[in-house]
């Protein structure tokens, strides 16, 4: 995480530039507990922004308090070289904004709750191979979306698996990406997470790249002979750092892979899809 994700969890109410996550998280690193990977590319306007993970030290520590961690390998060379690159760090800080916006939601709104998050490292280890739909010579692939939750409003459950688009994928990736989610919705999807109802978010960074993602899913699903799942797979060039976290989920900002109109990701009761 960079301190502005840190900020944005943890002290919204501050109004400083992240200046106190800044001070706080150095203090972690200076006791050992964070490990500071490296600076982001230097924006337009500002200062670079460091990336943080936990350390050994914060990981033990944690760990004797009783929580879980995500994974428990963790090799200090290997983070910095992950963060060295970029287009993958650029991917994973961009799917915490989404997670920290779950959160947020979670803390904000008295309807809503997060009973399960799994990250992409998580369900690496949860992943199964299938053959992706409409090709039977095709290999079969592991899915791993770049995050999954289970969003409950009043109680009532929302499955949502996320994925992150950078606009780099081509059209052959992508259709194919399309075929082994449909494979994986429509088989042991539903056993691995014990649930009943899925929804594929994709936050895109433009409009003209929703637009074309949103083609070629329906492009897909109509020729492996699901277009009923058109629905299932949702698209939005907002960013979870544009909108709150309440408007993120509950406006409409999400389009349906073949039609025009917006709807939300979550309704609250008594409401339909608007």
């Amino acid at each position: 995480m960079t301190a502005g994700q840190v900020a944005r969890l943890l002290y919204p109410n501050q109004h400083d530039d992240n200046r106190y996550a800044q001070r706080r998280l150095r203090r972690l690193v200076e006791a050992g507990h964070l490990l500071r990977l490296r600076e982001l590319p230097t924006p337009q306007v500002g200062s670079a922004p460091h990336v943080f993970t936990l350390a050994d030290r914060g990981r033990r520590f944690l760990q004797a308090r009783g929580v879980r961690l995500t994974s428990g390998y963790y090799r200090p060379s290997e983070e910095r070289a992950k963060a060295r690159d970029n287009p993958f760090m650029e991917h994973t800080l961009a799917a915490v904004d989404v997670l920290v916006a779950a959160e947020l939601l979670n803390r904000q709104h008295p309807l809503v709750s997060v009973p399960r998050l799994f990250t992409e490292r998580q369900l690496k280890r949860e992943a199964v191979r299938v053959q992706p739909a409409g090709d039977s010579q095709a290999r079969p692939v592991a899915v791993i979306p770049d995050a999954w939750l289970e969003l409950a409003v009043a109680g009532e459950a929302v499955y949502v698996a996320l994925e992150l688009d950078r606009g780099t994928e081509e059209q052959k990736y992508w259709r194919r990406k399309v075929a082994a989610l449909t494979a994986w919705a429509l088989g042991p999807y539903r056993q691995l997470f014990e649930a009943d109802n899925l929804t594929v978010a994709t936050v895109v960074p433009t409009t003209a790249r929703r637009r074309q993602l949103s083609s070629w899913t329906a492009q897909e699903l109509y020729g492996i002979g699901q277009p009923a799942l058109c629905d299932v797979f949702l698209f939005t060039e907002t960013s979870p750092l544009e909108v709150s976290a309440e408007a993120f989920f509950f406006g409409a900002l999400w389009f349906p892979a073949d039609r025009p109109e917006p709807v939300s990701l979550l309704d609250l009761p008594g409401e339909g899809q608007s």
